[in-house]
């Protein structure tokens, strides 16, 4: 497991205490003091074709400023994009952004991936490698406290493959089950009976998308009081980005 600085700070292991002190000292204190009724959180595989990818990253990047989710989990990441993330003056001041790996390799397109997960509270950032793969993928898990209590926020791209993408979901399955309170994204593609089995602690969101799941997106939750409340398919018009086959991004509100 490695631990990642923030891009706005860095630690290496926090405690409880010293994540809550950092709270207290970010414009989060008051939202802290009043408590919160729920959180939001974004997951966006953020792949693209084509050699003008910069124009679709700034898309993103307003759509970003202009819903604010507490948590945005993205995969598919290329450092062009978190350079564009950075060069937010609205991002920086609400965000702490993950500094995780961006350099596993796609042997199809032949460039760079990784995750990126952006927190509007402080965090430690933790990394799961997966062994079974020739890529570098990983698990990257969030661990923040919210309401007095801890919350893990986690997120990975998964193999295209069904029986190795089956695998890293037992796996990361398995890592999340030993912490409450849960929040796991991603694009779980079409899940085996099998696999389902291993996640029975964890409840989908399937009940709430009302058919609204974009190629796989899925938030699932492990907790015995977070509810997940709505499931929002963002309907941004990208027909200028359609020769980039380009997805769209998905809301979740959850119920604290």
């Amino acid at each position: 497991v490695s631990t990642q600085s923030t891009g706005m700070m860095e630690w290496s292991v926090l405690t409880e205490k010293e994540i809550l002190q950092l709270i207290d000292n970010t414009d989060h204190n008051v939202i802290e003091s009043r408590k919160l009724s729920n959180v939001t959180v974004l997951n966006w595989d953020i792949s693209c074709c084509g050699s003008d990818r910069r124009v679709f990253y700034e898309r993103v990047v307003r759509i970003i400023e202009k819903i604010l989710p507490d948590f945005c989990c993205f995969q598919n990441v290329q450092h062009e994009f978190r350079a564009t993330v950075k060069q937010s003056k609205t991002l920086g001041r609400h965000y702490y952004l993950s500094n995780s790996n961006l350099d596993y390799i796609d042997f199809v397109s032949h460039t760079h991936h990784g995750l990126l997960t952006l927190s509007r509270w402080p965090c430690e950032f933790m990394e799961y490698p997966f062994t079974d793969t020739h890529v570098g993928r990983y698990l990257l898990v969030s661990q923040t406290i919210i309401n007095g209590s801890p919350i893990i926020v986690a997120h990975s791209c998964l193999d295209n493959k069904k029986q190795l993408r089956g695998k890293k979901i037992q796996k990361a399955g398995e890592i999340l089950s030993r912490h409450q309170n849960v929040i796991w994204l991603g694009d779980f593609g079409d899940i085996e009976p099998e696999i389902r089995d291993s996640l029975r602690n964890f409840r989908d969101t399937e009940e709430i998308a009302e058919g609204k799941y974009s190629k796989g997106d899925r938030v699932l939750v492990k907790s015995d009081r977070l509810k997940p409340l709505h499931y929002i398919n963002l309907d941004e018009d990208l027909d200028d980005y359609a020769e980039m086959e380009v997805k769209n991004g998905v809301v979740c509100v959850i119920q604290l």
